[in-house]
Order: structure tokens, then sequence, then C-alpha cells
């Protein structure tokens, strides 16, 4: 007789797994989206943070998109100075916002879907030697098994 009991899977007991982060680095052109993480599977977005660069240490405009279980949320275009970090983050009221200061991320994001996507479009014509860079911290929500 063998006392052998299979791992099972309980309904509703979870948890979140953190995963690698997720990065861009681009030469970007100008009105193109590019994508920072895309996602299918349960997911907690934990912070997003882009910055770009250029030789002539120049502002360039910014914008950034979130979809989450298919609605979509977009910044305005923002001046981001050169070679400078903006948190971005969305608001209760639904606006996507850029801030410089360091900020507590748990405070603004731990946004929950199914599925994540974060995108950033550069919307400037690009610098000599642009570089578009992002970043996103996420967890992916598994099955706790017994």
């Amino acid at each position: 007789m063998s006392l052998y009991r299979p791992p099972i899977t309980v309904l509703g007991a979870t948890q979140y797994e953190h995963q690698p982060l997720a990065s861009l680095s681009v030469t970007p052109t100008e009105n193109t989206w590019y994508t920072i993480l895309n996602t299918t599977t349960n997911v907690l977005l934990e912070w997003v943070r882009v910055h770009q660069t250029n030789d002539q240490t120049a502002a360039k405009s910014l914008a950034v998109r979130f979809t989450i279980d298919g609605q979509t949320y977009v910044s305005s275009y923002t001046s981001c100075a050169h070679d400078t970090r903006y948190w971005c983050m969305l608001g209760a009221n639904g606006a996507v916002f850029f801030k410089t200061a360091d900020v507590n991320p748990a405070f603004y994001m731990g946004l929950r879907g199914k599925s994540v996507k974060v995108e950033v479009q550069f919307a400037d014509t690009p610098g000599t030697n642009q570089v578009l860079v992002g970043f996103a911290t996420y967890a992916r929500l598994k099955a706790t098994t017994l």
C-alpha cells in the first residue's frame, strides 16, 4: 500500500511570484510606440520608469500607455529632460502621469490585471545618439500547490 499522495492545487490559494525585470533600450524613431512589458498571465504591475538621453542634452516628448484587460490609459505628451528618470503611474481618475521625485511605487502602483501591456512613445525628432529606456517590475499570480 502506497502512502504517496500527489500534490494538489487548492482553488483560491494563490501567491504572486516576482518576475525578471522587463526592460527596453532602443534608438527610437519619431511617433513610434515601444513595448516595455506585454504579458497575459494574471499580472501585478509594481512600477514603471522611463528616461531618454541624447548628445544635445535636449528634452524630448514622451507618452506612456497602459493596457489592462483591454482597457487603455494614455498619458499626455510630457517633455522629459535629458537623462532624468520618470516614474509613470496610473492615478485614481484613470490619468497616466509622470513624476520625477522619488516615490513609493507601492502607493501609486500595484495595478492588477489578467493581461497588462506597458508602452512608451517617443514623439519628437530623435537627437544624435538618441536612446529611449524603460523598465517595469511585475509579478505573476500563480496557484499554490500543497
